[in-house]
């Protein structure tokens, strides 16, 4: 018995791989961070409604987790994030991690990313870059960070949720000035779109709405 870390679209529902949808019909159990976009994603690809599936997220204790990871232990068990590569950004590194502690057999699936799906559109050549992943949710903490970023050497890419799109430009513009940007909106979808430069400029071309994003802060300036 084993875990095995099933990446799936991130919009695109063409972007799964044969391999993903093998291990996902093989599933004796279901791990996902919701109960209704866990089954919405396995309708979309013709994966069977599970008898068996348990919930991990932000709100999954260590006493969960380890109940978790003894369960990976008996049964063929996936694990997989709304969207995207589970245990990157998400809690899923906390049950790969109990995981091997118990002894537990854990793989992965490749597949769909949004972090290498927008560093190959950015073009940049990016020898090395920092993640930072979500941003504070406090604005004390964010304005704190993202005036720190204007004196970074490298490359850093920043995210967040949808509805918090324009507040992180328009915090950008407060505090990055004329830094170079690069936004990417919705990868993967119809409406995909990336659009570079400085957060004024982005803040009035990007379209206004609640979008699935990720932003790359360039040093140097326009």
């Amino acid at each position: 018995m084993a875990l095995t870390l099933i990446s799936v679209p991130i919009g695109n529902m063409g972007d799964i791989t044969l391999r993903a949808l093998e291990s996902l019909r093989k599933a004796e159990l279901f791990i996902g961070e919701e109960r209704k976009p866990m089954f919405r994603l396995l309708k979309e690809l013709g994966i069977e409604t599970p008898k068996h599936y348990e919930l991990l997220n932000e709100h999954s204790d260590i006493k969960q987790v380890k109940e978790l990871a003894t369960l990976c232990g008996q049964k063929e068990t996936v694990l997989v994030t709304d969207c995207g590569t589970p245990g990157f950004s998400d809690p899923g590194a906390d049950l790969v991690k109990e995981c091997r502690a118990q002894g537990v057999s854990v793989t992965a699936n490749p597949g769909a990313s949004s972090l290498t799906t927008f560093l190959s559109l950015c073009g940049v050549q990016l020898k090395s870059f920092n993640f930072r992943g979500f941003l504070p949710r406090e604005t004390s903490e964010r304005l704190q960070y993202l005036k720190k970023l204007a004196s970074v050497k490298e490359p850093t890419i920043i995210m967040d949720t949808p509805y918090r799109l324009r507040k992180t430009l328009e915090q950008c513009e407060q505090c990055l000035g004329n830094t170079r940007l690069i936004l990417g909106m919705n990868l993967t979808k119809a409406d995909e779109k990336v659009i570079e430069g400085t957060a004024k400029r982005l803040l009035q071309t990007y379209g206004g709405e609640k979008k699935e994003f990720l932003l790359l802060v360039v040093p140097g300036t326009f």
